[in-house]
């Protein structure tokens, strides 16, 4: 347990060096701004490899009464086995199972501002994804993330791509029946607008995960984009987790039989 949590705090270290750096680069800039990103997961799994989900974002800024809405659907479906059996939740699971390798996603984002109607801010996205996970030493778990954004923004849906390459640590820890997942990450985008890599976002937090359909998670994130009107954004995210899973058939007789027999006495 001692070297799981010497790895773990090398790690949290690291991370909080780069998080120093960015800030003392950005610590004489006057572009910066401080936002409050609540959000609601559902996610709705249909078997051990495919699941479904829902996003509904809002971006709140702090120095405007601005506000702006993203709502999101996708799916995704994971495969193979890694090369050491890992056991365990992901941040955004509910259910302790053996972990795949492999996972492909796909979807769809609508975001527009709700002060002005979209009228300073509009976008179609449609993104696709693909994961590789790496049990580490410790039962830490790397994650390699590939995602590709294509965009349609503003009025005029001008087309564009991204890019996006995302590096994830995370480890469990069970408290009693919940289980509690920090975990760091950072990544670069690059803009096809720009041909160049214009944004880095760098995020630590943790997911507590409590009964079988609830979680929330908590996040710090810093991003800097050398194209955006705001160079600099520090940002506090709330995301509320809902798990939902496919009965099966076996469950399903189950819950109508307790119905039947609740009622019988009436």
């Amino acid at each position: 347990m001692g070297t799981r949590l010497k790895y773990l705090q090398k790690i949290r270290r690291y991370f909080l060096i780069v998080l120093l750096l960015c800030g003392l680069q950005t610590a004489n800039a006057q572009n910066s701004s401080l936002e409050f990103w609540p959000e609601t997961n559902v996610w709705y799994r249909l078997n051990p490899s495919w699941r479904l989900a829902s996003f509904v974002a809002i971006t709140k800024y702090y120095e405007s009464k601005n506000r702006d809405l993203n709502t999101s659907f996708m799916v995704d479906y994971a495969w193979g086995h890694t090369k050491n059996r890992f056991v365990g939740r992901l941040q955004d699971e509910a259910k302790s199972q053996i972990l795949k390798a492999w996972l492909i996603r796909g979807g769809y984002m609508n975001g527009f501002s709700l002060y002005d109607f979209g009228e300073s801010y509009q976008e179609d996205l449609a993104f696709s994804e693909l994961h590789k996970r790496i049990p580490l030493r410790g039962e830490v778990l790397l994650s390699l993330r590939i995602r590709t954004d294509f965009r349609w923004i503003g009025e005029n849906a001008d087309w564009s791509y991204r890019l996006r390459y995302r590096v994830m640590v995370e480890k469990e820890f069970k408290v009693g029946k919940s289980s509690y997942v920090p975990y760091v990450s950072a990544e670069p985008f690059w803009d096809s607008r720009y041909s160049l890599f214009n944004r880095i976002r760098a995020i630590t937090g943790a997911t507590l995960v409590w009964g079988k359909s609830l979680g929330t998670e908590v996040n710090f994130t810093y991003q800097f984009d050398s194209k955006a009107t705001t160079e600099n954004v520090y940002a506090i995210n709330l995301i509320l987790h809902v798990y939902l899973e496919r009965m099966k058939k076996r469950e399903m007789s189950e819950v109508r039989f307790t119905y039947s027999a609740s009622t019988s006495g009436n």
